[in-house]
């Protein structure tokens, strides 16, 4: 099941609550499960924004101070790619909202009905999107293929590579690990160690030692420390992630 983090943010606390509820029910009803964080200020969801990422933020527009507009261009210009949906009661600023590239605009006087179809939309896009996200790799003779998310980290062991899945499994394939690094990079993976490729998003925390990835921790080649170090760096920024 596809999983996402989602934002919500009404000055209203009323109206926060059911933009929350409504969207829960809607994701679900779209084979989805959201876990919804619901702020009551912009400034309560920039902080937020600063130490967490998220999939999909519903900004109101009319609120106190800075409006759902001016932040959601505030956030572009940072360079933040989070999808937006705005919800709002102000049908006639829908096309003034398009500089903000929003994922749809969710009208309050047709809102559950907006809602249901906006969220649809999001999940059929991001299941799509999803369902490219395969690598294939030879077992012996034959072939299998992996979802790129399940894979933790692989590790070279001879002319045998184990990949490292979700939940402690694990596969020895026999592509190179030079053929796994081109297929991989696209998708957040890096070449930390000549015997190791490791994906960022399981990545917990980066120390001395190397990439902490629960209780393990996978080494980082002393020749490769830097470029690798800037690649994590970019990688958490493209994910709109702050290290503190």
């Amino acid at each position: 099941m596809l999983r996402f983090n989602v934002a919500v943010c009404d000055d209203e606390r009323f109206a926060a609550d059911a933009i929350t509820d409504a969207a829960q029910a809607a994701f679900a009803r779209a084979g989805a499960h959201a876990e919804v964080e619901t702020f009551t200020s912009m400034d309560a969801l920039a902080r937020r924004l600063a130490t967490a990422g998220f999939d999909l933020i519903f900004l109101d527009i009319e609120m106190p101070g800075m409006d759902g507009i001016r932040f959601g261009q505030a956030l572009r210009d940072l360079g933040v790619g989070t999808d937006i949906m705005f919800v709002s009661n102000s049908d006639d600023r829908v096309f003034e909202s398009l500089s903000v590239r929003p994922a749809a605009f969710v009208r309050k006087s047709h809102f559950n009905e907006d809602m249901a179809a906006a969220v649809a939309r999001f999940v059929k896009s991001r299941r799509k999107a999803s369902a490219s996200r395969v690598v294939t790799m030879k077992i012996g003779h034959s072939m299998a293929t992996y979802a790129v998310d399940d894979i933790r980290y692989v590790e070279a062991r001879g002319r045998d590579k184990i990949v490292h899945l979700v939940g402690g499994r694990t596969e020895r394939v026999t592509t190179t690990l030079d053929e796994l690094t081109e297929k991989l990079e696209p998708f957040g993976f890096c070449r930390c160690h000549k015997g190791f490729l490791v994906n960022f998003a399981h990545v917990t925390q980066i120390g001395p030692d190397g990439f902490k990835m629960g209780e393990e921790t996978i080494p980082i080649g002393r020749s490769r420390a830097f470029d690798v170090k800037v690649a994590y760096l970019d990688y958490l920024q493209d994910k709109n992630v702050s290290m503190l």
